[in-house]
Formats: structure tokens, C-alpha cells, sequence
């Protein structure tokens, strides 16, 4: 096998300055917007979805796991990518290839089509957010890095609350096909600014063989855990052949990918970045934080329109506050992080992620939509403090060749224990529900005076006996669900205290003076 050899490299690519570097921040930053926003944009159009498409709702969702799984398997691949063809290059081809294929999506005729549409969307985009990272990282000078992490977390803590959001308002006012289409002209906007501002620039490229084995076991791994952690649910978990065989692909494939790739003399994932303590305390505590947060992100929704009877729209709007805060932030927690430890700060977001959950656990099916708001403005605080100090933490005294590979195996790993997190959190939601209406039948049964006096009451209203026992049928489950869902926070503001004590085995960072 011949050794890889440097390719020249056109310009190098260096720091902008004034209103050039602001256009590139608002460039790359809304590229990482897009991708992620497609992550949840299309959660609450699967209905509307499927059947446009005449399919059914669980045959629907595989247009979510199917961008999934493939968006999680290229993530990965995004540092030996960069290092073959140059950073730019690649992410002004993700960028047009991902308008392309959204473009596709939102034209296609069947669900057939769709689901190898949004294939291929997931595909193409899983280099755009970790690059898009370590060109914001490239065009800011030394001193000014930290403000560059802090305007590309905003776009990964704000795009999967603005997804539900436009999802839902595109879905309810127009066609759900426009939930892709809107992608067409902001990235035509991005690879058109991205030539002009990094014109003639690229990083060094290396000519490096391709790992074949390391790559069918990355897509198998990745592949078979996606499908097992976005199947599960429905599928009952391990109760189901499919489920069990996928697990144990993935398991089995995870133990094999580590193997070949700490022996393989060109790995497609650097298994070495992990030597980095920095990098592997920051990398576990992002994963354990986003995947908190994200599972939230998807119960509240879920619940407020299964539940309190919420449109998609109304479940947008009052969980759409999250992102306020993490915008007003980021200006400054830059120049924060830089002058003051890191972990301070990602501690603070954690604690006051704990004191969120433990305030939602007292919540009750009366709950206003103001105080449900209320409650997401206060878990902004935490959004706000969270992705900018641990990333930074994380990348800290790594080599600047290596912080898009470290970008793309982070961004992987955050992205895998969000849709973890959130499958196990809708399963222990479902079951807990079960078991708190199984408790509130019994206490209704016991009191049959008060049951027989609320149906008595309900009579009198002129309300059938049939239509009687449904209502009292529909309060009790709304019931059960609110105190599962307050079982979910109590459990979460236990895992963010453990998640901020992790935090604390990491290095102190430098401070800058």
C-alpha cells in the first residue's frame, strides 16, 4: 500500500476580518441551522405525511429513521472526508447536494421515492454541521474562537426547537412538501456566499486510502443501533426478533469497528482523539446533557398534543421561548469562556437544567400554556450555558488538522444519544402511563360513591352513559401520562447532576488574559 501523499493546497485558509468574517459567521451558522432543523422539521408531519402518501403512521416514521440512520453513519466520516478533498470543497458539495436532495424530498411522488429522497438527504448532510464548526473556527482569529463555538451552538440548540415549530406551522398553513422545499433558496444562499468569501481557499489535503472493512462495519454499527433505538418503541422492544437481531448487529459491529479501527494504518474514525481526556469527559457529558434535553424536546410537544389536545402549532409556540435565551447569550458567553473556567459554566447549565425538571415534576393536566412556556424560557438559561463551554473544553489542546474529525465524532455520538435518549424516554413514558392508570382505575373503583355521583352529575347534563364512562376513561389516561411525564423530570434532574460531576474530571482550560 502506498503512503498518502499532500496534495497542494490552492490558498491557505485564514482568519476574515470585519464584515466579510460576520457574513461567513452568518453563512456557516445557517447552514448548521438547516441541517440540524431537519432533524425534527418533519416530527410532527408524519401524519399529514403518510397519508397523503396512503401509508399508515408506523410505516410513516421510517421517513425519520431513514434520514436517521443515514445522517448518523456519515457524521463519522466527516474528518477523513475533509482531509481527502479539503475541507470547503466538501461542505459547499454536502450543502448543494443536500438542497438537491431536499428539493427531491418535497417533489416526490410516492413514499417509495421519499423515503430514498430523504436517504440521501441524511446522507449528503452529515458533514455540514461539524464542518461548519471548524470553518467558523478557521475564519475567526485565535482570540475570538470561543464567540465562533458560541454562534455555531446556538444554531445546534435552537434548530431542533425551531423544527417542531416550523414543521407544524408549514404542515397546518400550506404543504407538507414545503417542509423541504424551504431548503432550496437558503441553500443556494449558503454555497453561493461560501464560493465568494472562501474563494481560493482550502485546507491541506492528504491522498488517503479508503478503509473498506472500517466503513461496512461503521455503516453496519450505526446502522443497526439507529434502527434499533428508532424502532424499538414500536416494535415493543426486545420482545420483537428484529429488534433483538438488530441489537445485537450493533453491539457485535461496535466491538469489531473499535478493533479494526485502533490497528488500522488509515482509520475512518480517529479512535485516538479519545486519548484526550478533555475530549472524551467533554464528549460523555455532551452526550448525556443533549440527549436529556432532545428527549424533552420531543416529550412536551408529544404531550401537550396527545394530551391537552395542542395543535402543532400551539406545541411550537409555547416551547419555542428555549431558544431565547441561547441567542441573547452568545455575544457574550464567548468572551466569557475564553476568561473563566469552562466547566463553570457548563456546571451552572446543568444545575439549572436540574432545577427545571424538578420544577416540572410538580406539574399538573391543568397546567396553563403560560407557565408551560415559562418553564421552557427558564430551560434556555441552561441551553444558553451548555454546548459552547463543552465544546470548547472538549477541543481544547487539540491540533487544528483534527478538530473536524473530533467535531464529526462528537456531533455523531450527541446525535445517536438524542434519538437514544428520547426512544427510552417515550417507552418509560408509555409504561409509566400504564402503571399510573392502572393505580388511578383502582382508587376511581374504590370510591363508588363519588364515581356513581359523577355519573349521576354527567346524566343530568343531558351526557349518555357510554359517552359518560369515556370522558371519565379520557381524564384518568390524561392524568396518568401527566405523572409519568413528572416521573420522566424527576429521573432527568438526578442524570444532569451526574452529568455536571463528570464535567469535573476533565483539565482546567486556560484561561486567556
Amino acid at each position: 500500500m502506498s503512503a498518502p501523499h499532500r496534495l497542494p493546497a490552492p490558498l491557505p485558509l485564514i482568519p476574515l476580518s470585519g464584515g466579510t468574517r460576520a457574513l461567513a459567521a452568518v453563512t456557516l451558522g445557517l447552514a448548521s441551522f438547516m441541517s440540524v432543523v431537519d432533524m425534527t422539521i418533519a416530527n410532527v408531519s408524519i401524519p399529514t405525511i403518510s397519508g397523503n402518501l396512503g401509508v399508515g403512521p408506523e410505516e410513516g416514521e421510517w421517513a425519520i429513521t431513514s434520514f436517521a440512520i443515514a445522517n448518523a453513519i456519515c457524521i463519522p466520516l466527516t474528518g477523513w472526508l475533509s482531509r481527502r478533498f479539503g475541507q470547503v470543497r466538501l461542505f459547499v458539495a454536502s450543502v448543494a447536494a443536500f438542497t438537491i436532495a431536499s428539493v427531491l424530498c418535497g417533489l416526490a411522488p410516492g413514499f417509495d421515492s421519499l423515503l430514498a429522497f430523504r436517504v440521501l438527504q441524511g446522507a449528503v448532510s452529515g458533514p455540514i454541521v461539524p464542518l461548519s464548526q471548524s470553518l467558523l473556527v478557521a475564519v475567526f482569529p485565535p482570540e475570538r474562537q470561543a464567540l465562533a463555538v458560541a454562534m455555531w451552538a446556538m444554531t445546534n440548540m435552537g434548530g431542533p426547537v425551531a423544527g417542531p415549530l416550523l414543521g407544524g406551522w408549514i404542515t397546518d398553513h400550506y404543504d407538507w412538501s414545503w417542509i423541504f422545499l424551504v431548503n432550496a433558496p437558503v441553500g443556494l444562499f449558503i454555497v453561493a456566499a461560501t464560493l465568494v468569501l472562501l474563494k481560493g481557499r482550502e485546507t491541506a489535503r492528504t491522498s488517503l486510502p479508503v478503509d473498506g472493512y472500517g466503513l461496512f462495519l461503521l455503516a453496519l454499527a450505526i446502522g443497526s443501533l439507529q434502527v434499533t433505538v428508532d424502532r424499538g418503541r414500536t416494535l415493543d422492544w426486545f420482545s420483537s426478533p428484529v429488534i433483538c437481531a438488530t441489537a445485537l448487529l450493533a453491539g457485535a459491529g461496535f466491538v469489531l469497528l473499535i478493533l479494526r479501527e485502533l490497528t488500522a494504518t488509515h482509520p475512518i474514525i480517529d479512535l485516538g482523539l479519545f486519548r484526550h481526556r478533555n475530549f472524551a469527559v467533554g464528549t460523555l457529558a455532551v452526550a448525556i446533557g443533549f440527549g436529556l434535553y432532545f428527549a424533552a424536546l420531543v416529550l412536551i410537544p408529544l404531550w401537550l398534543q396527545t394530551s391537552l389536545d395542542y395543535s402543532a402549532t400551539w406545541a411550537g409556540l409555547v416551547t419555542a421561548p428555549m431558544g431565547v435565551f441561547g441567542v441573547v447569550l452568545a455575544p457574550f458567553l464567548g468572551r466569557w469562556v475564553r476568561r473563566a473556567d469552562a466547566r463553570l459554566f457548563a456546571s451552572f447549565a446543568f444545575v439549572a437544567w436540574a432545577l427545571v425538571a424538578w420544577w416540572r415534576t410538580g406539574m399538573i393536566a391543568t397546567v396553563d400554556p403560560g407557565t408551560i412556556a415559562l418553564t421552557c424560557l427558564a430551560q434556555g438559561v441552561g441551553i444558553g450555558f451548555f454546548l459552547t463551554p463543552l465544546v470548547s473544553l472538549s477541543l481544547a489542546g487539540l491540533p487544528p488538522e483534527k478538530v473536524a474529525s473530533a467535531s464529526g465524532v462528537q456531533t455523531s455520538i450527541r446525535m445517536m444519544s438524542a434519538s437514544l435518549v428520547a426512544s427510552l424516554g417515550q417507552t418509560f413514558w408509555d409504561q409509566r402511563a400504564r402503571f399510573h392508570q392502572t393505580y388511578l382505575v383502582e382508587r376511581v373503583s374504590s370510591f363508588d360513591n363519588r364515581l356513581s355521583g359523577t355519573l349521576d352529575h354527567l346524566r343530568q347534563g343531558g351526557v349518555e352513559d357510554a359517552q359518560a364512562f369515556g370522558l371519565i376513561a379520557r381524564q384518568i389516561d390524561r392524568e396518568a401520562h401527566m405523572l409519568s411525564l413528572n416521573d420522566f423530570f424527576f429521573l432527568s434532574s438526578v442524570a444532569f447532576l451526574v452529568a455536571m460531576a463528570v464535567i469535573w474530571l476533565a483539565h482546567a482550560p486556560r484561561k486567556a488574559h
